[in-house]
This record gives C-alpha cells, structure tokens and sequence, in this order.
C-alpha cells in the first residue's frame, strides 16, 4: 500500500449563502491517478481551489505528508509542492512560452535573471516529457491544445509532488491527449500524485487508478476505478444507470421527410452524398479527428463552401451562402468551442440569449422591443432549466453545462428547422449530458431535423437513428438500426469497408 500522501477531512465551503461543499473528505496517495468525479456544481473544482490556496475552506483541515496546512494564496501551496493547471488558461497571449512558463517565478543569480538556467531548466523538461514545443513561439500563434500542454509544462517546470489537472483534455486532440497521458503515467511511475478531472467515462477508465465521486457538494465515495463499471459510476455520480442516460431512439421512423440532400461534396475530389432526415429522427456524424466531420457540419451551416450538391429543407430549396443566409432560412449551429464561438462571455445572459433573434423583435426596423426580449429570454431559462443568479448576470460566470445551455437557447430562439451540434458535449457533465440528449430528442420528435457530430461514440451511438461515417473528407457509410455500432462505425471511419458507400441513399 503507497504512503497516503494528502487528507482532505470534513471539508465545508460557503458561497453568499450556498454550500458547495459540506463535509467532504479526499484523499490521495503517492503513485497513484486519483480521478475526481462528478456533475457540474457537486463541487469537484471547489475543493480542488481549496487544495491550491485559491479558496480558504471554512471548515476542515488539510494534511499534507501527514502534517496540519493551511494555505493563503496558491503561492503557499506551490511552495508546499501542489501546482494545478485551471481549466481557464492563466497565459499572457502576447509573451512567449518561456516567458510565460517563468513568468514570476524566474531563477536569480547575483540578483539577475539567470536565463541560461530557466532555458537548461525547460529543456531538461521538455527532454523528460517528450514536449515538443518551441520556448520562442508567441503564445497567441498557438493552437488551444499546444496552449493547454504550455500550460502543463509551466507546473512540470515547478516539480510538483501533487498535480492537479481540472479538465485538461476538453481542448486537446487525441494525440495531444495521449502525450498528457503518458506525462501521468510518468509522474505516478516517480511516485507523484496527480489528481484529475474529466467528464470523459473512457478517460476515468483508462488513466485513472482511484475515484472520488462527488454529488451535489457531497461526498459519495472513493474506491479503485478497477471496483466501477460504467453503469455503477454514473449511477453514484447522478443516481441513474445508464440506459436512462440516452432517450429512447425515433418511435414512428419513416415519418416525414424534413431535410433532404442530393449530391452532396465537402471537397472538390469528395464524393457525392445522398441523405435524408425525416420527422423523429436524429443523425450523428461519426469518424476519426481530422476526417471532415466539424467541416461537414459547418459547410452545412454556411460557415463553409461545399463543391456541389442541393439542400430541401421542409420542401423548400436552400441555397446557403453565408451563415446569415442560414440563419434567415433556419438553419442554427450549436459550435464546438462555446467560449470563443458561442458566447460573448463577459456580456450578460439576457444578451447572449437575444443576439441571434434580435431581429425578430425589433419595431420600425430598429427599435428592439425589450418586453419581448425578457418574455424570450426567460421562456428559454424555463424550457433549459438554465441556472442564473439573474438574465444580466455575465455568461462567464456559469458553469459549463449552463453555458451551453444559453448558446443552445441563442440558436433555438430563432425557431430553427435544421440544427446542427458539433461536439455539444464536450466538457460538461454527465447529468447535463443527459439533458441535453432529451432536448436533441425532443427537437426531432417535433420536427426539427438534428444533426450532430461528436468523437464520444457512445453518445452518437446512444443518440443516432442514421449514422453517417466519414473518411478522408467522403461519407463512406450510412448505418441505420442495428448496422449502428462501434465496430461497424470504427471499421468505415478507418477506410477499411469493402467499397465506398458515400453516395449511397439510405432511407
């Protein structure tokens, strides 16, 4: 048994009045990935906050290496050995990688900067972890996954004795996510704790060797992820199995035809799709990253140029010019990056919500008509179960799963007939998940056609009446019913069918 390295014991926080956490216990031992689990709001980040010094708990003590901590500022906790990579970035876009990664914190001589020291200091690390970023690239030229491993090597530099990473892989590529796996599995080999936060099932299962789980700012229980299955933590995390986590599939398929594609091309040397979404059903886009599907999805929407094919949406002939031209034939896109191109985040709810419907509203062309917009706004706070302090409070300050919910509330306020999900998902919890799935459901069984792309299989396979596979920018399958599995999807996705079925119409 490894030495038990942090105690967190009877841990209670204090919000203006709300508990965020009330009583909770965590504890960590050296060598091992402790996954902390639960929905948005059970207070995961919370005590994570408290642990490096951003937050004061108001009952409890902390034990590190066996001794009574209290620390003031995040800097008390770095100086105990604790670093923690925020889920919001905490980089100067405009300085460079070494210069961030030092930022504060540079290694002195004589009183000066000793620059040959920081350099042999972040070449030995990036050395031992196998980063390959260059020190001297501006942060702001970089892609949100490097940003997130520049992040994570400026803790490495540091040589924490406990890591904790609070959502790190939502903005990362599958290999970028591979790389932050094996820094874990290296910290933990050198007898490290790192203490992590996803909202991924296949990542708790993977990298995690122990599991606390948190519900509603209380503690559920802590075990070894090997004791788990996934039906038993997502019944712990929200308190049900997960047959109820996915809607039941389109009752009444072969209903009517809501949006029909003929001769489809994302791409000059693509080829020809065919499709069809009738009333009840949902289609889910599926594929390895990099295969067209985000592209599919926004060329759909206007974003992008497609090379040849037609659109009939509810009998009527779309040409799809632009995303404002989408939107005036409704046509919305629920993006996958909600933070750089869903919200404007420091605006207010209220804002967010009206900005794509404001025409709607407005008398004599240009008076907005305010009743209108409080009457809208709240009417979606309602159907979405949105949780706000008040519509003018920021959008910043929501948590994941009620940011979505106000950029989906934004695309539904303009009545839409065609809406498309790209990754909606990502980086929220499992019960908002679960949400979100029933008002997928929901839209289609009242005759919105809903098109959604996301790389957790389990949710296309989970959601989807039609799935079509892509590979290479092409369509190479379409599966319906029971064709609809891992293995049949992985097979197309891989370019491994026995012929191309992209231009194949699939009823």
């Amino acid at each position: 048994m490894s030495e038990c390295i942090l105690q967190m014991e009877h841990i209670t926080k204090y919000f203006t009045g709300v508990t965020a956490l009330d009583d909770v216990n965590l504890s960590c031992r050296k060598g091992k990935i402790h996954v902390l689990a639960g929905e948005n709001g059970a207070g995961k980040s919370t005590i994570l906050k408290i642990l490096a010094g951003v937050y004061p708990p108001d009952k409890g003590t902390i034990r590190l290496r066996g001794k009574e901590v209290r620390f003031s500022s995040p800097l008390d906790a770095q100086k105990a050995g604790i670093a923690m990579v925020f889920q919001e970035l905490t980089q100067i876009n405009e300085l460079t990688i070494f210069e961030n990664v030092f930022l504060g914190s540079e290694p002195r001589r004589a009183g000066l900067i000793d620059r040959a020291k920081q350099m042999e200091l972040l070449q030995r690390c990036m050395d031992k972890y196998d980063l390959q970023l260059n020190p001297a690239t501006i942060v702001d030229r970089l892609s949100v996954g490097q940003k997130q491993l520049a992040e994570i090597l400026k803790t490495l530099v540091r040589d924490p004795e406990i890591l904790i990473l609070d959502e790190p892989t939502s903005a990362l590529t599958k290999e970028e996510v591979e790389i932050l796996f094996r820094i874990m599995r290296r910290l933990a080999d050198e007898g490290k704790a790192v203490i992590f936060i996803s909202h991924r099932m296949e990542e708790m299962f993977r990298i995690g060797d122990e599991v606390t789980i948190f519900k509603d700012g209380q503690f559920v229980d802590h075990c070894a992820v090997s004791e788990l299955t996934t039906d038993s933590l997502i019944r712990k995390m929200i308190g049900r199995t997960l047959q109820d986590v996915f809607p039941p599939h389109c009752a009444q398929p072969g209903g009517e035809t809501i949006l029909e594609v003929k001769g489809y091309k994302l791409s000059e040397s693509a080829l020809p799709v065919d499709f069809q979404v009738k009333k009840g059903e949902i289609i889910g886009i599926a594929g390895l990253a990099g295969h067209g599907q985000t592209e599919f999805i926004n060329s759909l929407s206007g974003l992008y140029r497609s090379h040849g094919g037609s659109i009939t949406l509810n009998g009527r002939a779309m040409h799809i010019s632009s995303s404002s031209a989408a939107v005036k034939n409704g046509i919305a896109l629920v993006p996958s990056d909600r933070k750089q191109e869903g919200l404007m985040l420091f605006q207010s709810i209220r804002n967010n919500i009206a900005i794509g419907s404001i025409d709607r509203r407005k008398r004599l062309g240009f008076l907005v008509d305010n009743r209108a917009e409080r009457k809208t706004v709240e009417e979606y706070r309602q159907l979405l179960k949105i949780k706000m302090a008040a519509p003018a409070q920021p959008a910043v300050e929501l948590s994941g799963g009620n940011q979505q919910k106000v950029v989906l509330a934004k695309e539904l306020a303009i009545q839409p007939a065609l809406i498309l999900f790209d990754e909606p998902t990502k980086g929220i919890d499992v019960g908002s998940k679960r949400e979100f799935y029933y008002i997928m459901r929901d839209l289609a069984d009242h005759g919105v056609a809903v098109i959604l792309y996301s790389s957790d299989l389990m949710e296309v396979i989970g959601l989807s009446d039609k799935v079509l596979v892509m590979y290479e920018n092409n369509v190479t399958a379409q599966l319906v019913g029971a064709e609809i599995t891992e293995e049949n999807i992985m097979r197309h996705a891989m370019g491994i069918s026995k012929k191309r079925e992209g231009s194949r119409h699939a009823e």
